[in-house]
């Protein structure tokens, strides 16, 4: 079911929300994002952000949102992490969960084109800065060597196996 949505009123947002959009405000993809407010079943309106992939691919899609608790959450593909499993403290929680973003962004993060949840999400990330996760990949039995990463850009999109030999 979709929810109701609105342009933002910071007036109707709680206060993690407001934390979130602060932040946000001057992050480099604030331009290209869709901001908007949505209605809860409670009533009560929480932020959501939603960053288009430049290939125009849904499955590379980034969203920010706040989850039933009201900890900000990031999205790539269906792939998701809640910033209170980042630090304890909601500050530098936020911090690294926007540095992640940084990292999907700049293509270090990827996805793993599959396994698949519905509609052919994919629900895996792959940072390639990590030697040992690579290695991992490769020599699993159950991930097919040709597998595709994919890059919120696109720019950095690769098959797992032309990362054997790529620098650390």
């Amino acid at each position: 079911m979709k929810r109701e949505t609105a342009e933002v009123d910071v007036t109707h947002l709680d206060e993690s929300s407001r934390r979130v959009l602060a932040v946000f405000a001057s992050h480099p993809r604030r331009h290209s994002a869709n901001i908007l407010m949505e209605h809860l079943p409670d009533g009560t309106w929480s932020l959501v952000c939603e960053i288009p992939s430049p290939t125009n691919d849904r499955r590379r899609a980034i969203s920010i949102w706040l989850d039933e608790k009201r900890v900000p959450s990031l999205e790539f593909g269906a792939w998701h992490t809640h910033a209170d499993l980042w630090d304890s403290d909601p500050e530098l929680s936020l911090r690294r969960m926007f540095d992640y973003l940084e990292r999907i962004v700049r293509g270090e993060i990827v996805l793993a084109e599959s396994p698949t949840v519905g509609d052919g999400m994919p629900f895996r990330v792959i940072d390639r800065s990590d030697r040992e996760e690579l290695l991992n990949e490769l020599t699993s039995p159950l991930v097919s060597r040709h597998m595709k990463l994919l890059s919120w850009s696109g720019a950095e999109d690769a098959v797992l196996d032309d990362l054997r030999d790529e620098p650390a």
